[in-house]
């Protein structure tokens, strides 16, 4: 059958399931968001797909009905149609995808996010990829996965009302470690684990956890950019210095140098921790010395700062022993690891 039409009565649903991983960012975050990039000249942003994943599932129904499940955050909407849906709440993301891809049809609709709450892992951009898929599959709208990342950073500045990055939508999509420049003339995606041992070696050093600080990224990147903007500070230099250290970063991942990443990650984290208030608290400076102490290498928020995730970095033999110490301190060590996949999309 036509999946643009409604499904009559009698008729088999149209089904399809997209399943992402979200992402830890490595180096250059911020400088993936629209126009700070284009301000220096090119931006380059560093990051990895990790085991932690967005689920989001569609079928379509006999009569126009909406009916938006979200099994994470234990909500629910019914809207009777697509011309009668209203923008707003929590589910407001979800709704901008639909109001986008226009299905012809009913949907039953359910989304799921393995994330904690704010957990700075780009999970909304994640289960924004996930449904998008669904629905390009549904509708037919025949968007390439380039296409999708584009209009789907779009739906999301629509949401959020202030400027978006990008990065988020790229390990969702593709996986593995990459590097993604921005310049004039729009992004380039760059994998750097393809064809090499990079993946296991970075889960061998790898440690993400929770602080249990829920965070809200779009409130701290735009205060960052708002900074750049108007010359505050020493914004503009920290930013010229974040984004020297991501290429220096894409640069090593691509050697393999673990040793160097280690620096880099340090650094990366000494910098950001400037470029607004907010971005550490006296909780997070306490994980981080605790695993410090206990033999880390680095340890680094993920996202714009605040709280939410962290990625901390150590010795093989150390992990162990860090993963402990962080767990005294307060964090929840999360069983996350780098991943190879990205989308998979079923009918």
């Amino acid at each position: 059958m036509d999946s643009r039409r409604r499904c009559n009565q009698g008729e088999t649903a149209v089904k399809a399931k997209a399943t992402v991983p979200m992402r830890i960012d490595l180096a250059g975050g911020t400088l993936d968001v629209y126009p700070l990039y284009l301000f220096e000249g090119g931006g380059l942003t560093v990051n990895a797909a990790i085991s932690t994943r967005a689920c989001a599932s569609i079928e379509t129904r006999e009569d126009s009905r909406l009916l938006i499940t979200s099994k994470d955050l234990g909500l629910g909407e019914e809207i009777p149609s697509l011309d009668q849906m209203e923008f707003g709440g929590r589910l407001d993301l979800v709704k901008r995808a639909l109001h986008y891809y226009r299905p012809e049809t009913g949907l039953n609709v359910v989304v799921r996010s393995q994330a904690p709450a704010g957990s700075g892992l780009g999970a909304s951009s994640a289960l924004l990829m996930a449904l998008s898929h669904c629905l390009n599959k549904i509708t037919e709208r025949g968007l390439s996965p380039e296409e999708i990342i584009d209009v789907g950073a779009n739906i999301e500045a629509q949401a959020i009302g202030i400027p978006t990055g990008k990065q988020d939508y790229f390990p969702p999509t593709y996986g593995g470690v990459c590097s993604i420049w921005f310049d004039v003339d729009g992004w380039r995606f760059e994998s750097l684990s393809e064809g090499n041992r990079l993946i296991d070696l970075l889960n061998e050093r790898l440690i993400v956890s929770y602080t249990s600080i829920p965070r809200l990224s779009s409130v701290t990147n735009w205060a960052m950019l708002k900074r750049y903007i108007e010359r505050e500070g020493d914004t503009v230099a920290r930013m010229h210095e974040i984004k020297t250290i991501a290429l220096a970063m894409r640069d090593c991942l691509a050697d393999s140098d673990l040793t160097t990443l280690s620096c880099l990650l340090d650094a990366e984290w000494q910098l950001r921790k400037g470029l607004a208030d907010g971005v550490t608290t006296p909780e997070i400076d306490a994980m981080m010395a605790a695993a410090r102490d206990a033999g880390a290498l680095a340890s680094k928020i993920c996202g714009a700062g605040g709280g939410g995730c962290m990625i901390t970095i150590a010795e093989p033999g150390g992990v162990s022993a860090v993963r402990k110490a962080l767990s005294a301190a307060g964090a929840q060590v999360m069983p996350a690891h780098i991943v190879a996949g990205g989308l998979v999309l079923e009918e």
